[in-house]
């Protein structure tokens, strides 16, 4: 049952906090701010509303691949996790718990996973649950004791997105997300088929579906040349470069697929005992393993052409496809012009943002911008000083970027080593140095949660 909307009284003042939107982000942000004693406001429009790629009445419903990239400590991915784990964050919490076999990735039961945040985020007594749209910021921003935290996503709503962009001027950013196609397992064909990860025959945590020379060829060619959703004529295509659409890729060139989701690199095929000219790997996409996804494959093909795309597959030519892949449009903030590191407005200290809406680009970094907002609004709630995580750590990392104006266009980025500060000296041996990178990561991660009472 939907509760009335509260305020909490804290040091003689009452204040409201607010929380716009349940995704991972939203989550986060709301499960922080409740374990910290105050009662928090999650607006949330689902079940009573879905944007056009979301079906689940779940929260943290994960649209595009089930993977929240590497595990590895000396990959920045992997640090990301050490340190979001060290702060309590829920997100990763759940995903751990709806673990999948995916090597050396964290790939989780997608459906499990938004179940258990649901549940975690709907039995805490200090969340309460609003379920409506919001269609404006003045909505939230009531007096001087509202405190509001907008992780309302990529897909955001036109009314909100118009309401935000009316509040920060005209800096609308956009690009192009795409999601790939999800297919039965009992339907892949393993007389061509293979199970094996990277460099290890042993790990069967991928199916690997081969391609010769002569199939690889059939195939570039009608993908390059299959019709795609046409987009609005007021829409401008703007392709992000970490997810991007496998036909635009392939239209880079002919051997761009083989040096990029296709490379058969570190797998040896078992039929044949030798080398794949090209290989598609499937990852399970939930617990029963009875669904897997194309790595790599987002896609705006119409879905006639998805389908058909899989008879130039051959250990996919039998299967039909479970989820289409669809692309939809992702806003984001110029966030250096409006955000300062700590994930809050410039012209308004009562308002923050989280997720992917600020231009960070991924699961978890769009988890670790709602982490870093709620910290920062209970900051500012209680006159303390915010918290910089510096740029030694991914998390403050990503702070950083987010607020610091670029070179040319501000576009979305994900967790890597490139916006970290570098290490004093320079280490030529690769896992010698991202290890340095993540023993000085938690090292200044540990001395700033001591300090800060976080």
């Amino acid at each position: 049952m939907e509760r009335v909307a509260k305020k909490i009284k804290i040091n003689d003042s009452n204040i409201c906090i607010n929380v716009v939107g349940a995704g991972l982000a939203g989550c986060e942000a709301a499960n922080y701010i409740a374990n910290k004693g105050y009662i928090v406001n999650l607006f949330e429009m689902k079940p009573q509303e879905f944007t056009r790629a979301h079906k689940s009445t779940d929260y943290c419903e994960l649209i595009c691949s089930n993977s929240f990239k590497n595990k590895s400590i000396t990959s920045a991915t992997g640090l990301l996790k050490q340190e979001l784990i060290r702060i309590g964050s829920l997100i990763l919490k759940c995903a751990y718990d709806n673990e999948l076999p995916a090597g050396s990735a964290l790939a989780v039961d997608r459906d499990n996973f938004s179940k258990q945040v649901t549940y975690s985020i709907k039995s805490n007594p200090n969340i309460n649950i609003v379920t409506k749209r919001v269609n404006s910021i003045d909505e939230l921003i009531v007096n001087d004791s509202t405190y509001t935290i907008i992780c309302s996503g990529p897909l955001t709503t036109d009314n909100l997105a118009d309401s935000i962009m009316s509040t920060i001027g005209d800096n609308n950013l956009y690009f192009y997300d795409a999601i790939a196609p999800t297919l039965q397992f009992d339907e892949i064909d393993f007389n061509y088929a293979y199970m094996a990860s990277r460099y290890s025959s042993e790990d069967k945590s991928y199916i690997n579906c081969p391609l010769t020379k002569e199939d690889y060829d059939k195939f570039y060619n009608f993908l390059v040349s299959a019709e795609t959703v046409k987009l609005k004529k007021f829409e401008e295509q703007k392709v992000f470069e970490g997810c991007m659409p496998v036909e635009v890729l392939a239209k880079r060139g002919y051997d761009s697929l083989r040096y990029g989701p296709m490379k058969p690199v570190g797998l040896t095929n078992p039929h044949t005992n030798s080398k794949d000219y090209a290989v598609i790997q499937l990852r399970q996409d939930n617990l029963k393993a009875s669904i897997y996804n194309m790595v790599g494959f987002q896609t705006n093909l119409t879905f006639p052409m998805q389908q058909q795309l899989l008879k130039y597959i051959p250990a996919l030519k039998n299967c039909k496809i479970l989820r289409f892949g669809v692309m939809h449009r992702n806003t984001y903030l110029d966030s250096p012009n409006i955000l300062n590191k700590f994930f809050q407005m410039k012209s308004n200290k009562n308002v923050f943002f989280g997720g992917q809406i600020t231009g960070v680009e991924g699961y978890l970094p769009s988890t670790a911008s709602g982490l870093v907002a709620a910290i920062n609004c209970i900051k500012e709630i209680r006159g303390k000083n915010k918290v910089d995580f510096s740029s030694s750590t991914v998390i403050g990392s990503l702070q950083n970027y987010i607020s610091t104006p670029p070179i040319k266009k501000f576009l979305p980025m994900n967790a890597n080593y490139g916006i970290m500060t570098p290490l004093p000296e320079n280490i030529r041996n690769k896992t010698k140095k991202y290890e340095e990178y993540s023993k000085r990561s938690l090292e200044v991660l540990e001395k700033i949660i001591s300090d800060y009472e976080i």
